[in-house]
């Protein structure tokens, strides 16, 4: 059976980016491509698994639609991660494909079934949200990193809809919520 048929790979839903200004990269977006409104977050890992060591993983993502397609950007974070490994010599750019997911735990059987690895697993938290994921190790066979999502909102199983995305950061915006920005 090839890896293709283990996987049983759903829709895509995320194109994931890192990038050196949010900002910056922001406004371009939105002026080039009209995407938007974007919804900003900073934090940190609730749990995170890099490369086989516990981490945590501090930083800022935005998120934002163009059509269904949900596009993320990750500001580089500080220290050692696996967004900074799969860039290479670049400073910003295409860092996964994301794939969202109701059974995070049987799409990760079922990549180890593939001889698949697992580069970054972890938890974020926030706004009511609890989003599990893991970063496959598909760099050198693939070309990108391909990222299984799986998200509860209030505990129950959700998807990231672009309307309920685009719903929060509007609020965001609206109740005079300040971008996390660092400076």
């Amino acid at each position: 059976m090839s890896s293709r048929e283990l996987l049983h790979m759903p829709r895509l839903a995320q194109i994931g980016l890192v990038v050196r200004d949010m900002e910056s990269t922001i406004r371009r977006f939105e002026e080039v491509f009209g995407i938007g409104p974007w919804l900003v977050l900073e934090g940190e890992t609730a749990y995170c698994l890099d490369r086989g060591r516990e981490t945590t993983l501090k930083g800022r993502i935005a998120m934002g639609y163009s059509g269904r397609i949900q596009l993320e950007l990750s500001q580089r974070p500080a220290g050692d991660s696996c967004h900074l490994h799969t860039l290479g010599d670049r400073d910003e750019g295409l860092h996964h494909l994301g794939f969202a997911v109701d059974n995070l735990e049987e799409r990760l059987e079922a990549a180890r079934a593939a001889g698949i690895g697992i580069l970054q697993r972890g938890t974020l938290k926030q706004l009511g949200m609890t989003i599990d994921y893991a970063y496959l190790d598909t760099l050198d066979s693939v070309g990108v990193i391909l990222e299984f999502i799986q998200t509860r909102f209030l505990g129950i199983r959700a998807r990231q809809y672009p309307w309920l995305l685009k719903l929060a950061a509007l609020s965001q915006k609206r109740l005079g919520l300040p971008r996390p920005s660092r400076g």
